[in-house]
């Protein structure tokens, strides 16, 4: 019971945040709409959505957004000067001050809240942040109203569906061994656990929250996050008990081929890549970032649980300097891994074109979708599908690219797919 209402409070508190975040835009599109660019259009598309009421719970959340929004502002302002501005200030010569009036004017001229102005790097100067999609408008705009507009049944909230999907589709993927569900486990595996590596996560989650690394230690004993090492049925047993509360599942452990081990911290890096059909219906690559993680963290490589991500240049596969999320701005930007000490600026990802036709023959499977998040690694037996994410941030690929999405292939797609459900949504 606690457990749910932590969750509700979550959700509830996310959703006011996502209020606040997106009311400058809202508002923007009531009073300067009519654009005809893509980025226009989405703009006057999300407008009309933030505001339609649909029911009275939506009613509160926007009417206490309303309310909250000034002293939520100033306060996120004043934290995210003082955490970042001298090292800004050091770096570039812009008081901090002036960094606190700016982030101000970006909320007000962008919709972008005083993290995203450090993660945007928007002290830089770049366009005020009209040019970048930020996640208010997206996660809490566009998608929701693709999944009005087109609904979806293929399986990727459900890791164990999803599994089960890609191998009925033949798509590279990581077999699930067990599923551990409601304190019971299902084994797919006739001879039980394997005597390697293994990974256990939830059935549902996002952003590895929930994620254990798994080490067999020989003897049939696997040694796991917290140092425990048990045996075969001791870590069948934690899984029952734990699935009462958290289905699980098993799966083995990936590595990356060689030519990728000086980036990575000894955590499964991999490329999130993000496709769109097209105008006809076909798969299209529209952005990519390769990630990695760094540090104490070797169990994922997250961009929000610490990681490093770096973009990838569609055509070449060449990687650009990688970066954290940069709302801390204290790490800047990386040339060389800090701990693998490998060179990132300018390496050509292996199997880049394969990879990229995986993320396109994966859509394919997933067809019902306009728009996935594919979390692919580069592997020794090749290019594996790791993760589908219906909903993807776009946080990652907007930094790393230094530079917004709103005039890119991407927000043309989006556009258009939003487009063909306007006469619905009351949108030109």
């Amino acid at each position: 019971m606690a457990s749910r209402a932590k969750t509700w409070a979550r959700k509830r508190g996310e959703r006011l945040v996502y209020r606040v975040g997106g009311l400058p835009v809202a508002a923007a599109g009531l009073f300067f709409g009519g654009q005809a660019d893509p980025a226009g259009f989405l703009r006057d598309a999300y407008a009309n959505y933030y505001w339609s009421i649909d029911g009275f719970q939506d009613l509160i959340e926007l009417l206490t957004g309303s309310l909250i929004w000034p002293l939520g502002l100033l306060a996120a302002a004043i934290w995210f000067t003082w955490k970042n501005g001298a090292i800004i200030r050091e770096r570039t010569g812009k008081p901090a001050l002036r960094q606190f009036v700016e982030e101000l004017r970006t909320y007000f001229s962008a919709g972008l809240l005083p993290p995203w102005y450090y993660a945007f790097e928007l002290y830089e100067g770049r366009s005020g942040g009209r040019s970048f999609l930020s996640r208010f408008e997206t996660k809490k705009g566009y998608y929701e109203i693709l999944l009005r507009r087109r609904e979806s049944h293929s399986p990727l909230g459900n890791k164990l569906k999803f599994e089960q999907h890609c191998r009925a589709y033949q798509i590279p993927t990581v077999p699930v061994l067990a599923a551990a569900i409601a304190g019971e486990v299902v084994s797919f595996e006739p001879e039980g656990l394997p005597r390697a590596d293994l990974f256990v996560k939830p059935i549902r989650g996002r952003g590895g929250r929930g994620a254990e690394r798994w080490d067999y230690g020989g003897s049939g004993r696997y040694r796991g996050p917290d140092s425990a090492l048990l045996g075969d049925e001791e870590l069948l047993d934690r899984l029952r008990a734990e699935s009462k509360q958290v289905p699980r599942i098993v799966q083995p452990r990936l590595v990356n081929c060689d030519e990728l081990n000086d980036i990575n911290n000894g955590a499964l890096s991999t490329v999130r890549i993000v496709t769109c059909l097209d105008e006809s219906g076909r798969p299209e690559v529209v952005a990519a970032a390769a990630r990695m993680a760094i540090g104490d963290n070797h169990r994922v490589d997250n961009f929000h649980a610490g990681g490093i991500a770096s973009a990838i240049d569609l055509d070449t596969g060449v990687l650009g300097p990688a970066s954290n999320m940069g709302m801390n701005a204290r790490l800047g930007w990386l040339d060389r891994h800090p701990d693998g000490g490998g060179e990132i600026t300018g390496r050509e990802l292996p199997m880049w074109e394969e990879t990229r036709r995986l993320a396109e023959r994966a859509h394919r499977a997933f067809d019902d979708r306009v728009i996935v998040g594919w979390d692919i690694a580069v592997t020794p037996q090749g290019p594996t599908v790791v993760e589908g994410n219906s909903a993807p941030d776009l946080d990652i690929i907007q930094r790393t690219r230094r530079s917004g999405l709103a005039d890119s292939r991407f927000a043309e797609l989006l556009a258009h797919h939003v487009r063909s459900g306007g006469a619905e949504l009351n949108v030109a």
